[in-house]
């Protein structure tokens, strides 16, 4: 099959479900996988596939639920960000069940320039349509999981990701000379880099992100070259 019919499979999935769906409200898809694995591109080709349908649908990025420096410094969280601990999962419980209910709900602003919340900024989400909630979080508490209509779990391998990670820092350096980075030597970036990788991003992958497959109702499995090479049902645990 080619990439093209994997997303219009995933989409027209999404469409019968959210058409089968007798409760008021958002219907909503969570869509996760580790970082860099493509989860934001991914629901942003199924939301275009099912808006071409004529379908209401938004996309969501838990990024927003993430606390703001300000709150995880003196935490001792700075260097865990992305982890279970570091969200404000209160607050992503109520905005899912705000949704789900149909009412509309905020989610603050997050920036991969400045790497924290935008003070004062958020983004209101009508509780109608499709929306796809994605993120590495999606399917981490039970409470979140039982929103979902429908949940994808983004796998790839984890030599492919750290390599779509890394090219995904030096393009956002790339394109904003003042990112968070950019002022930084680039020896010295790129140990930042590797190092984050390593002890951050793949121990999550591994110890929170990877165990949450189990839950997913559809497993996309991707090739180095970012490509859909499978669409499956998971493994129970």
């Amino acid at each position: 099959m080619a990439d093209r019919d994997y997303i219009d499979g995933l989409a027209a999935l999404i469409a019968e479900r959210a058409a089968r769906r007798a409760e008021p409200g958002a219907f909503l898809v969570g869509v996760t996988g580790g970082v860099a694995a493509g989860k934001s591109t991914l629901a942003r080709r199924v939301a275009d596939t099912l808006a071409a349908g004529g379908a209401p649908v938004e996309i969501v990025a838990t990024d927003g639920f993430l606390k703001p420096n300000a709150v995880l410094e003196p935490a001792g969280l700075g260097k865990k960000k992305g982890f279970p601990e570091t969200y404000d999962t209160a607050a992503f419980h109520a905005f899912l069940a705000d949704l789900a209910s149909g009412r509309r709900a905020e989610i603050p602003v997050y920036s991969h320039v400045t790497y924290d919340i935008v003070p004062g900024e958020a983004r209101a989400v009508d509780g109608a349509g499709v929306v796809i909630v994605e993120g590495i979080n999606v399917l981490q508490t039970p409470q979140a999981r039982e929103r979902f209509g429908l949940s994808v779990y983004l796998d790839a391998d984890p030599a492919d990701a750290k390599a779509w990670y890394l090219a995904r820092l030096h393009g956002i350096i790339a394109a904003d000379p003042t990112s968070f980075f950019a002022s930084m030597e680039p020896d010295q970036r790129d140990a930042l880099f590797e190092s984050a990788w390593t002890h951050l991003n793949l121990v999550n992958l591994r110890e929170y992100i990877a165990p949450t497959a189990a839950f997913a109702d559809v497993v996309v499995r991707k090739g180095p070259d970012h490509a859909i090479v499978a669409l499956e049902a998971p493994t129970p645990p």
